[in-house]
């Protein structure tokens, strides 16, 4: 089977959120979509394993925000490569909150919607939620980030928890030296792909991802 098929599908990249009055969550996406018109109705798929899945299933409602292409590596690292079991997502950045009290951000970030749970579907690995929208919202007229603009400009990396994850990715060569130009070196995260351009062939020992 040629997994990289699966590469040719298009999405953008959300985040979904969601309060139930005493926990908090939040975590980054690629299956959001909207489904019906009238009503008007969207999708969320979520991996059983994020903390974010259990959240909506107990507040049966969730913000889906749009990512734009403002969107950098720490940004996305705070929201896809951290878990709300152990992080306030929302501090330090500026929150709102939906007409059902689901929290987001306006930062880079071009729509929000909000959404009642009226269906869902056990998918396995992941949970899909049919969500009727309540409101919506412009917040940017900043171009929507794609997943392969994710790709391809900041350089990101799909986590195994993802939807969209296919095991081959395991086996390419991230985290070794990517590229040797006038004597510098390039290191790829394995984690979350961030980047580091240094001029010497090995980085430091107590060197941490900043993402």
């Amino acid at each position: 089977m040629d997994t990289a098929a699966f590469h040719k599908f298009t999405s953008g990249l959300y985040v979904v959120s969601a309060t139930d009055g005493t926990t908090t969550g939040a975590c980054v996406i690629n299956t959001g979509l909207q489904l019906t018109s009238s009503p008007l109705q969207v999708q969320v798929v979520v991996n059983k394993e994020n903390y974010t899945q259990g959240v909506i299933d107990r507040a049966g409602h969730f913000a889906l925000t749009l990512i734009d292409q403002r969107a950098d590596m720490p940004y996305i690292g705070r929201f896809g490569f951290k878990t709300s079991a152990e992080v306030d997502k929302f501090d330090g950045i500026a929150c709102e909150r939906t007409d059902l009290g689901d929290p987001y951000t306006p930062e880079c970030a071009c729509a929000v919607i909000s959404a009642r749970v009226v269906g869902s579907v056990d998918c396995g690995t992941h949970m899909l939620y049919v969500g009727e929208v309540t409101d919506a919202k412009v917040l940017s007229d900043e171009p929507p980030l794609t997943y392969s603009y994710y790709h391809t400009q900041l350089k990101g990396k799909t986590p195994p928890k993802a939807s969209s994850f296919v095991p081959e990715e395991e086996t390419s060569k991230e985290g070794a030296p990517m590229a040797e130009e006038k004597e510098t070196y390039t290191f790829r995260c394995t984690v979350c792909g961030y980047e580091v351009t240094v001029d010497t062939p090995e980085l430091p020992e107590d060197f941490v991802c900043p993402v």
